[in-house]
């Protein structure tokens, strides 16, 4: 599935748009006898559609969705014509209480800030009844950005709405002729976006405080965003000891606090980070804050913690789940580093409902990511991740106006879609679909690896070696990454001069599931040299597509100095190709700095493999031969989980099983 990832925030509970917004005001269109169905349907309603992420604000240059109200009109007439509808789902997210800028000017009722907020898109609520009228039932389930929305205020609105909520600020909607489907926002399981009404409670004198970190870290982010984006320095609080893995509860807070900086090195509006810019007197609070009274860092006593907002957060997440009604709970390790990663969602989608066995359900439907998601798990369930609506979709540019279809029976089918501004509907499941891990490593259970060597090439002691790969289901495929391993683990032959003769040992490890990571040790012999020269050459194979470059290091790496900075610091093994025994401090001080420079250059995105033990490995050009003609580094991928992207967290993850 192709992701577009432009910053921590977006990945994770705090989904706001950093596009510029319009503003003025909106011209929503009435409702007009004369549109089409939008599609040619049965007499029987038999299909749910779910959509989410609308962000609706209380003024239009506070709306993530100005553009698309319109269009969102406009399909909400055709929906009434299409005959086989059911039900429309509205999955969280409809109403936005989150996207206001700091200099907001401050409330204290937020019923009337949700009526006005509903006045200002009375276009669409007008559309929403008439959804109803037209016979089809319309559900709201809560989101995070209106986790705060009383359900009276709503249904004063849109009074025959149905609305499936449980615990405060959250819901889940259990629907189709089997009850197998479930429909939730998603944000219970996100440690920035769940509700909290536990870790403020005794600051605060009150279990009022529903709203969590996500809602600061969104305003101060809208803040940034409507100002234009400016580019100011800030004094960050920096945490100078990393805590060991083995303390789960300051590793976790560790792991807070790196993703936050992420967030706070990037989004830097013009308001200094100790002024009191969060005037707030809602939800249990009756104060102002300034941004460094909730930026987790070192602390007097040398633990990790915010110092006035958020203290502690790390231990407050197993009430905060039960609180939630969370089916099965998790770390908050594994909840704070799901933030920056979609899949993190679908895992939970799995753990809650499709491998729950005090569950039923076939479908689950989730919203909050902004990322429209197709999962087959296997044995006729699935995941779905109906996008959203908003204008400037960062997370998924290639896709907005998304929404999943859910056609119920003895057999449950489910796609997803999305509607373009011209009216057409396009099918865009197979573009994001994403196959289960499980049904990925079946779908590769025969597969198998042999080594090839060139005939007629060389001697006893010098072979031209390639890996061929058999067991893919597809042959076009097997087809295609078979001559693309050959070309390259060949290359040096084609280039070599007529008087030199290479051994070449190519050395593979499968991580990820798919992805086939592969090293080429060359040593060449030339006649008339007084010594060989060795090399290396590496390369990512894609498994499903036979595809190289399947990937390079800063997919993996999110942050490129934090990296830099372990190289600096000798936190990465060291070998020199060519050369026995202990290697002299001096050189390994060239060598780290050597690397260290290389990290900026183009050529080093490739020059990084897999190894044996579940070791990341990076590499680059030696001094001379008597140093080494190339120094290799690796570091345990375990040690990297606080830089780790979204693609390597889940290889992170399956060591640590592997280990366990």
């Amino acid at each position: 599935m192709k992701k577009k990832i432009l910053s921590l925030l977006l990945a994770s509970s705090m989904m706001i748009s950093l596009g510029m917004l319009p503003t003025g005001c909106s011209s929503d269109n009435s409702a007009s006898n004369n549109v089409e169905a939008l599609w040619d349907g049965g007499n029987t309603r038999n299909k749910i559609v779910a959509i989410s992420d609308i962000h609706l604000g209380i003024e239009d240059k506070y709306s993530e969705t100005l553009k698309n109200r319109p269009i969102l009109i406009e399909f909400l007439q055709r929906l009434q014509k299409t005959k086989d509808v059911r039900e429309l789902v509205i999955d969280g997210d409809f109403l936005d209480e989150w996207f206001l800028p700091v200099y907001y000017p401050s409330y204290t009722d937020q019923r009337q800030f949700y009526k006005d907020a509903i006045a200002n898109n009375q276009g669409v609520i007008d559309e929403l009844n008439n959804v109803i009228d037209s016979g089809i039932k319309l559900v709201y389930v809560p989101g995070n950005h209106d986790m705060t929305l009383e359900a009276d205020v709503l249904q004063e609105a849109i009074p025959k709405l149905v609305q499936a909520r449980d615990a405060q600020g959250l819901g889940t909607y259990y629907t189709g002729d089997r009850n197998e489907i479930a429909i939730e926002h998603g944000h219970r399981y996100d440690v920035f976006s769940a509700p909290d009404t536990v870790t403020n409670a005794e600051l605060c004198g009150n279990a009022n405080t529903i709203l969590p970190a996500g809602y600061f870290y969104a305003r101060y982010a809208a803040t940034w965003v409507l100002e234009g984006r400016p580019k100011v320095e800030k004094d960050i609080p920096v945490v100078t000891k990393v805590p060991d893995q083995s303390d789960v509860d300051q590793y976790g807070a560790y792991i807070y606090y790196s993703l936050l900086k992420d967030i706070s090195t990037r989004m830097t509006p013009n308001e200094n980070l100790d002024e009191k810019i969060f005037d707030m007197h809602i939800s249990g609070f009756d104060d102002a804050y300034s941004y460094l009274d909730f930026y987790p860092t070192q602390q007097a006593d040398g633990t990790i913690s915010a110092p006035v907002l958020f203290r502690n957060i790390q231990r407050t997440w197993q009430e905060r789940q039960i609180l939630n009604k969370v089916k099965v709970t998790n770390s908050f390790t594994e909840a704070v580093a799901g933030t920056v990663n979609w899949d993190y969602y679908a895992a939970q989608a799995k753990a809650q409902y499709l491998d729950n066995p005090n569950e039923n359900v076939d479908v689950v439907v989730f919203g909050h990511t902004h990322v429209p998601m197709y999962c087959d798990t296997g044995n006729g369930k699935y995941y779905l991740n109906d996008g959203t609506w908003i204008d400037h979709n960062t997370d998924y540019p290639d896709a907005t106006r998304t929404f999943a279809v859910i056609t119920t029976g003895d057999e449950t089918t489910a796609a997803i879609y999305s509607y373009s501004e011209d009216g057409s509907i396009t099918d865009i499941t197979s573009s994001v679909s994403k196959t289960d891990e499980k049904n990925t490593a079946n779908s590769l259970e025969n597969v198998a690896f042999d080594y090839k060597a060139v005939e007629n090439y060389g001697d006893d002691a010098k072979q031209a070696r390639y890996v061929e790969v058999s067991g893919l289901k597809d042959n076009t495929v097997q087809e295609k990454l078979n001559k693309e391993l050959k070309d390259f683990c060949l290359s040096p032959t084609l280039s070599s001069e007529s008087d030199t003769t290479y051994d070449i040992m190519p050395v593979f490890e499968v991580v990820g599931g798919d992805l086939l990571s592969i090293r080429v040790y060359n040593t060449a012999y030339t006649a008339g040299a007084a010594y060989p020269v060795n090399s290396i050459q590496t390369q990512l194979f894609s498994l499903t597509t036979g595809d190289k470059n399947a990937g390079n290091i800063w997919d993996f790496i999110k942050d490129k100095n934090a990296f830099k900075q372990l190289v600096l610091d000798g936190k990465l093994g060291m070998t020199a190709a060519g050369v026995e025994g202990e290697i002299p401090k001096d050189l390994k001080s060239e060598a780290y700095k050597k690397l260290s420079e290389s990290i900026d250059t183009s050529e080093f995105a490739k020059q990084f493999y897999f190894g044996d033990g579940g070791n990341l490995n990076v590499w680059c050009e030696g001094k001379n031969h008597a140093t080494g003609d190339y120094w290799l580094f690796d570091i345990p991928v375990t040690e990297l989980e606080n830089i780790a992207s979204d693609r390597l967290l889940p290889i992170i993850e399956a060591i640590k099983k592997l280990s366990n």
